[in-house]
């Protein structure tokens, strides 16, 4: 901080620009190095990397949906020179300055309404990388070239649906959704199970996971499937999601819905009174967790949740697996 004050400390909480503050270490213990920390998280909601910025290729297109889908969700930062895996070699950027006034030069002409972004350089290695702070917009949606409006979804960079675009004018005015009714989820048979340990007094519902998905209801029309999906995060609903229009999380949690029979006694779950452990998907350091819940109405169906979504008796859940 330029200088110790309540103004100063104000305005670090609140900005977006993590490298300012790192965890206490002892003089002994070696400097913290924020870019290694990041390249261990690797890309996901908040954060992304690009070793380029090449027009070739839609490099440099790939950087402004980037910068778009993070203003249209919850800010984020994109880290250019750099990759992901910490194993590999640090790219660089030749000429940062001139990088950074075409950066700036896109980000301007090609998302509409104007966003403001931060743009520096940090060493890398002996090498110089761009750092860039997207902030979470005040002015949704925000569009590339005018009629591309991006989202982010975990670790993925997509077109926003119908419903997402809503939500987005919402919450530029101000106005909040109506409350999401009931699930609908077709109320299915299970056999009763005896918990595996011992489980906290049961309520009327356990709060959902707070990542992941949730497959609310399906219609057909035409013989075409369209799911209504519940986004964990916010709460929000995208309704008319097809196999074809689905993004990848989504995707996965509709081919895993489609694979259960309509009788979950036929389907091995690990149950601690009403939660249950469906599945876990692991895919290198990454664990998801496929879960379920039951209510009077039937069974609530949740997908793809990672671990920063688990709390309660879900961790409890969770914390039991042997696998």
């Amino acid at each position: 901080m330029p200088e110790i004050s309540f103004e100063e400390i104000r305005e670090l909480f609140i900005s977006n620009d993590f490298s300012r503050t790192r965890p206490r270490h002892h003089k002994e213990q070696p400097a913290y190095d924020f870019l290694m920390v990041a390249r261990e998280e690797g890309a996901n909601i908040i954060q992304d990397f690009h070793e380029n910025m090449t027009i070739r290729g839609g490099k440099l297109y790939n950087i402004i949906a980037d910068v778009c889908a993070f203003a249209n969700t919850n800010g984020g930062t994109l880290y250019i020179g750099l990759n992901s895996d910490p194993k590999k070699p640090v790219t660089g950027i030749a000429n940062p300055e001139q990088v950074i006034s075409q950066l700036e030069k896109e980000i301007s002409t090609r998302i509409t309404p104007p966003l403001q972004c931060s743009i520096d350089v940090h060493d890398a290695n002996g090498k110089k990388i761009l750092r860039v702070l997207i902030p979470r917009g005040d002015d949704p949606p925000y569009a590339v070239d005018d009629n591309k409006v991006y989202v982010r979804d975990e670790a993925e960079t997509g077109l926003a649906v119908r419903d997402e675009i809503v939500s987005l004018v919402l919450r530029k005015s101000g106005t909040r959704p109506a409350p999401p009714p009931k699930p609908e989820v077709e109320k299915l048979v299970v056999a009763e199970e005896t918990p595996q340990s011992p489980i906290p007094p049961e309520r009327d519902g356990e709060s959902p996971p707070r990542t992941g998905v949730e497959v609310v209801k399906v219609d057909e029309r035409d013989g075409i499937s369209y799911y209504t999906m519940r986004d964990l995060r916010n709460g929000n609903e995208v309704k008319n999601v097809t196999r074809v229009s689905a993004r990848r999380l989504w995707h996965y949690a509709i081919t895993e819905f489609d694979q259960l029979p309509t009788d979950l006694s036929k389907v091995k779950i690990q149950w601690q009174g009403k939660v249950g452990l469906l599945g876990i998907q692991r895919q290198g350091k990454n664990v998801r967790y496929n879960l379920v819940e039951r209510t009077q109405k039937g069974y609530r169906l949740y997908f793809g949740v990672t671990e920063d979504g688990i709390h309660g008796r879900w961790k409890a859940l969770v914390g039991s697996d042997e696998e």
